[in-house]
């Protein structure tokens, strides 16, 4: 855990610029991470939330430890290594995904997307203390008017005891989930192979989300339909396999604070699919909320790297 804190650190104080390579990918991450909702809800009618948040998880998960297998890798994890991959699976898939899928089917694709992307502000709060990463009076700026634009979104739904209210509070705290894992997934991007840690911490978390159904009563009814198959596979491969190993190589290249900024650019593609798409409208309010947050992750993205840290 020292050395990969020690190589955070040295990665979060470099002055150098993102490469090319390293913007296209991450905004592929946040096109992939932006069709998530829109999906999730097409799905939701077929299968319980928990569930199939399971079968999305299960799925990417065994796919990845497949390719892991094809290309004659074997895992040699500690158990410390495997405890970090258990707490990645339980924050990463298992609130991260929990939150989605609970979340979605009260909230609208876009204003969700938009909710579940507060997590770099989170995540930006979490990585001053674990991560040791610099907080500047720009980033705590940025944090606070991202902050102030998540409330103003959520403020049609402060109606406590709707079912809105109560999806616009999974989907934040499936953001708190995943930033949780994007700051441990931080603390062991670069270490050797990717298939095998993603898929194992993807089969965790599909666990944990398995036991919450069971919990939850939800049974175990789904309607296999062709419709529901694809929704399933769209969900596990491209949004997730593919996503969760491309997101992992970057954090290998890059500091968590410069990669996390870059999914403001998931809300405007999340709200361009649901206004194409699902013929979803955004009140005043909203749309006010949307505005703020994303100046809020702009301000982010923009912090000087030689600004002095507050104190």
């Amino acid at each position: 855990m020292d050395d990969n804190l020690t190589k955070v650190t040295s990665n979060v104080m470099t002055t150098k610029s993102l490469s090319p390579q390293v913007i296209v990918g991450m905004v592929i991450v946040a096109l992939l991470w932006a069709i998530c909702f829109p999906f999730i809800t097409v799905g939701l009618p077929d299968a319980p939330p928990l569930l199939f948040a399971s079968l999305r998880a299960f799925l990417a998960g065994a796919c990845l430890i497949i390719i892991g297998l094809k290309m004659g890798r074997k895992p040699r994890y500690s158990f410390r290594r495997l405890a970090m991959l258990a707490l990645i699976g339980f924050s990463y898939t298992g609130m991260g995904l929990g939150g989605m899928f609970l979340g979605a089917g009260n909230v609208g694709p876009g204003v969700a997307t938009v909710l579940a992307n507060a997590q770099p502000l989170f995540a930006a709060i979490l990585s001053v203390f674990i991560l040791k990463e610099v907080m500047t009076v720009r980033l705590y700026l940025g944090l606070f008017v991202g902050f102030i634009g998540v409330v103003v979104l959520a403020l049609p739904s402060f109606d406590f005891g709707t079912d809105r209210f109560e999806g616009v509070l999974y989907v934040l705290f499936g953001a708190v989930g995943t930033a949780i894992g994007n700051v441990l997934l931080k603390l062991q991007a670069g270490d050797g192979d990717v298939y095998w840690p993603m898929g194992i911490q993807l089969i965790l978390g599909a666990a944990f989300l398995l036991v919450a159904s069971l919990l939850a009563g939800e049974g175990f009814e789904v309607d296999w339909t062709w419709s529901f198959a694809g929704v399933v596979f769209v969900l596990a491969v491209p949004a997730t396999a593919l996503m969760v190993v491309l997101w992992y190589e970057l954090l290998a290249r890059a500091p968590l604070n410069k990669l996390n900024p870059f999914t403001f650019l998931t809300p405007v593609f999340g709200l361009l699919i649901g206004a194409l798409f699902f013929d979803e409208t955004f009140s005043a309010v909203e749309i006010t909320g949307i505005a703020i947050t994303v100046v809020g992750l702009i301000v982010i993205v923009i912090v000087p790297n030689q600004e002095k840290r507050v104190s």
